[in-house]
């Protein structure tokens, strides 16, 4: 019964699974036995990427793959997206329930199996390999800005929109927009130097204008990045809600350690008695 109710999610799974980075090369290229091919699991958080690289063996009567694995991503679950195939030396196909022989679902062997893959996820090798790599520089660049690097330039950050844009990764961009404005609030953005706590307010403000603006407009994404226990489900459905909603708080949560620096008191009282305005409605303050 249990590999029965597994069998029945994958075959959900291979009827509804479309990965927007695929589809054009889908649409101009059938692969053929023997083409060496990318099986691609973008996710949507990117850390947690996954890929098969295998050889094609046929093309099943559905339009999907059968392959053989060549390398593989450890820690991602192929089982909810691959059928196992059991054959033996030659490559024929025994009869043998795949599934029995297929013990861990996040590791993939050569050994006496072969596995059919959804076709909207095969690319060409090149092309997948370079797709993943311009995901994780994006990604990179992303979590430089989040552990507050010292050498991170505005136009880095413009660069990687540009790069997320070519990437399909466009749904990326409101984020990396935050971390922009968050950038420009600590640092000054003709010679790099750092700005003391009390010049960052007047920023802040701007900055903090721009995501309580967004959260107006976005009732959905409001009721998500206040909810006390979020919706983890709901938020990794986007890439863009996710992560906004990880560069909405970064950008909150260091506005609001700024008030407990010792010179605040030297910026503007205006400036100042609007961030906290602010913090509040965003319900850091109480």
């Amino acid at each position: 019964m249990k590999k029965l109710i597994k069998l029945f999610f994958v075959t959900v799974c291979l009827s509804i699974m479309s990965s927007a980075w695929a589809v054009n090369d889908m649409l101009s290229h059938q692969f053929k036995k023997g083409d060496t091919v990318l099986v691609g699991f973008p996710a949507t958080n990117i850390k947690d990427d996954a890929y098969i690289i295998g050889v094609v063996q046929k093309v099943t009567p559905k339009g999907n793959y059968q392959i053989t694995v060549r390398d593989f991503v450890e820690g991602h679950d192929y089982g909810l997206s691959c059928v196992p195939i059991a054959v033996d030396s030659a490559g024929n196909e025994t009869g043998q329930s795949g599934w029995e022989m297929w013990d861990d679902t996040k590791q993939l062997t050569s050994n006496g199996l072969e596995y059919i893959v959804p076709a909207d996820n095969v690319v060409k090798l090149a092309k997948g390999q370079m797709n993943f790599i311009d995901r994780y520089n994006v990604y990179i660049v992303y979590s430089r800005w989040k552990s507050n690097v010292p050498v991170m330039s505005i136009d880095r950050l413009e660069s990687a929109e540009a790069e997320a844009d070519s990437a399909n990764m466009s749904e990326m961009i409101p984020a990396l927009e935050i971390a922009k404005l968050d950038r420009a609030s600590y640092f000054d953005s003709t010679n790099g130097r750092p700005y003391w706590p009390y010049e960052s307010v007047p920023h802040l403000t701007k900055l903090l204008d721009h995501i309580i603006g967004m959260l107006k407009k976005h009732p959905e994404l409001n009721k998500l990045w206040r909810a006390e226990n979020r919706d983890w489900d709901k938020i990794n459905e986007s890439m863009e809600t996710y992560f906004l909603i990880d560069a909405i708080d970064k950008a909150v949560d260091d506005a609001y350690f700024l008030l407990n620096e010792d010179s605040i008191n030297k910026a503007d009282a205006k400036a100042l008695k609007r961030l906290k305005g602010q913090l509040k409605y965003l319900g850091k303050i109480h």
